[in-house]
């Protein structure tokens, strides 16, 4: 092994010194990458962000559904056109042709021919009531508030834009090029806007719904506004779907979505949470997987903790519908349980901020066991979040308006949703109202 030139004639003592050197620097520099890799994977990292995935176990099955199964053919539809293909003669010889030896029926599903735009010029008589003694003047439902394109269009954006996930300039490229018009991305974004006014007498009744329900189950998640960190809280109650966008993270949101809240809410550890609302219950979810990440990386003493509160979350979703004395004894006894989890934790130094998470959040682990309509979790809310989170890696925002518009809308339709509702349908009619 050649010897590099910087180390030749060196001593021992001095060769020694400068690996010693070396071993703190990289040292250092591990410590550092592991804090900057926690930032990804930590004991809060959902499985959908999580980087390392276990390896997959090597079957022989073969490809496909296995045998019995029973396969899902898509319906066939009912013709609303009818075309009869037939010949007199033959196309090569051109002789004439008798009867047909058999008939044969085939249903084939294609799209419209590109329908030409629909220009309306309306003549609106303008009145004077002599008994009101103001000015009367007829709508239609066609015709928008503001602007020169109707509901039709303007529901067709909204939709792109926040259902579809288009860009601003996709969705005029896309528009222009099927129906002729020529829209430029600034003019999509002031129809949004435009959608985005008329909905929000739609957007406020959902805000008192929301404060007027018996349970809500609340989440929140950072939102880059101008490249500043904002917060996209989500409120989900059993009809709607409330969305705010605040730059803080503290208790005044919270105020701003529920008031004087004397309902159920489930949340996570949020301190916020807890001096707003007093009925509270906090995600298992949450705690399972924290569990889980102590359990695979520190093993032993944690892995007993997970596996027991593994147990404890099946006894505890099993009981809910058990008359109100055994839950009371059930409750009593998780209590205990608890205690005991943060006891075991507390003489493990790995453990104690863990133990800590448990111990503050004592009394709202099972409220549940109280009052059984509640979630147990916060998967509700993690689902109505899903779609703003992919839409955040796609378009940024960049104003106040930005905000007002995309938590107006998404709102709307993220309620429209849970209510089974078409989306298109309900924008329509009532842009038209």
């Amino acid at each position: 092994m050649k010897i590099p030139k910087e180390f030749e004639g060196l001593s021992k003592r001095e060769l020694i010194r400068i690996i010693l050197a070396l071993r703190e620097e990289f040292k250092k520099c591990i410590e550092e990458l592991e804090k900057r890799l926690l930032a990804y994977e930590n004991a809060h990292t959902p499985p959908s962000q999580q980087r390392k995935y276990p390896n997959r176990e090597k079957t022989n099955n073969k490809v496909g559904a296995p045998n019995g199964h029973k396969g899902i053919t898509r319906q066939t539809p009912e013709p609303n056109r009818f075309e009869e293909l037939k010949l007199d003669v033959c196309p090569d010889c051109n002789r004439q042709l008798g009867r047909p030896r058999s008939i044969e029926k085939k249903i084939i599903e294609d799209l419209p021919e590109p329908q030409p735009l629909i220009i309306t010029q309306f003549t609106i008589l303008h009145y004077f009531c002599n008994y009101c003694n103001a000015e009367v003047i007829p709508s239609h439902p066609g015709l928008p508030d503001e602007g020169i394109f109707g509901p039709n269009l303007q529901a067709q954006i909204a939709l792109m834009k926040y259902e579809d996930r288009l860009p601003y300039r996709k969705i005029a490229k896309t528009l222009n090029r099927q129906y002729g018009l020529q829209l430029t991305p600034a003019t999509i974004l002031d129809i949004t806007r435009r959608v985005a006014d008329k909905l929000q007498s739609v957007y406020e009744a959902i805000k008192e719904e929301v404060k007027k329900s018996e349970q809500v189950v609340a989440d929140e998640t950072g939102l880059k506004v101008q490249g500043k960190t904002f917060w996209l809280w989500a409120f989900v109650s059993l009809k709607s779907v409330l969305f705010l966008i605040r730059k803080s993270r503290g208790q005044s949101p919270i105020r701003e979505a529920l008031g004087n809240y004397d309902g159920k809410l489930t949340c996570d550890g949020w301190t916020s949470y807890t001096k707003v609302v007093k009925l509270i219950q906090r995600c298992w979810a949450h705690l399972l997987r924290e569990a889980k990440w102590y359990a695979e990386k520190y093993e032993e003493q944690a892995r007993v903790v997970h596996e027991g509160l593994c147990k404890l979350f099946k006894q505890i979703k099993g009981s809910l519908d058990k008359p109100r004395e055994f839950r009371d004894k059930l409750y009593k006894n998780c209590i205990i349980k608890m205690q005991f989890f943060i006891a075991s934790c507390k003489v493990h130094k790995e453990l104690r901020k863990f133990a800590e998470k448990l111990e503050n959040g004592l009394e709202y682990w099972f409220t549940c066991l109280l009052h059984p309509e509640i979630e147990m979790t916060t998967n509700k809310t993690e689902r109505a979040l899903r779609e703003p989170v992919v839409q955040r890696k796609i378009s940024s925002l960049w104003n106040e308006e930005g905000i007002r518009i995309k938590e107006t809308i998404i709102s709307i339709l993220a309620t429209w949703n849970l209510r089974g509702l078409n989306t298109y349908s309900m924008l329509r009619q009532t842009l038209s109202s």
